[in-house]
C-alpha cells in the first residue's frame, strides 16, 4: 500500500435486524502492510482521533486488531524498562527475538 501509518479508521454504515435502516459505526484496524501493523505516535494519534469521533458522535466504535505491538525503539525513556533481546540492538525497528 500507499499508507504512511500503521492505523486504518472508518466510518460506516451497517444494516442489522435491530437497526435495519442502517447504524453508524467506526472501525479503527491495524494495517498489517505498514511495519507489521506496529503502534507509533503517528498511529496513537490516530487512534485517538477516530476514538473521540465516534464518542462525540455516539457512534459504536470496533477496534480490529492485528499488530506486533509497539515500536519501542521510538520511545527512548522506555527502553531500559523494556527486557529484550533485539536482534540488531542498534536498530530495534529491525524487531526481537524474544522478551
Amino acid at each position: 500500500g500507499e499508507n504512511n501509518v500503521g492505523v486504518l479508521a472508518w466510518r460506516c454504515t451497517l444494516a442489522t435486524p435491530e437497526y435495519p435502516e442502517g447504524r453508524d459505526i467506526v472501525i479503527i484496524a491495524n494495517d498489517v502492510t505498514f511495519q507489521a501493523g506496529s503502534f507509533g505516535v503517528a498511529e496513537d494519534d490516530l487512534f485517538q482521533k477516530a476514538s473521540e469521533f465516534a464518542r462525540a458522535r455516539g457512534l459504536p466504535r470496533i477496534h480490529i486488531a492485528c499488530n506486533s505491538g509497539a515500536r519501542v525503539g521510538l520511545a527512548e525513556e522506555l527502553k531500559p524498562y523494556v527486557k529484550a533481546k533485539w536482534t540488531d540492538s542498534s536498530d530495534p525497528s529491525k524487531g526481537f527475538d524474544f522478551l
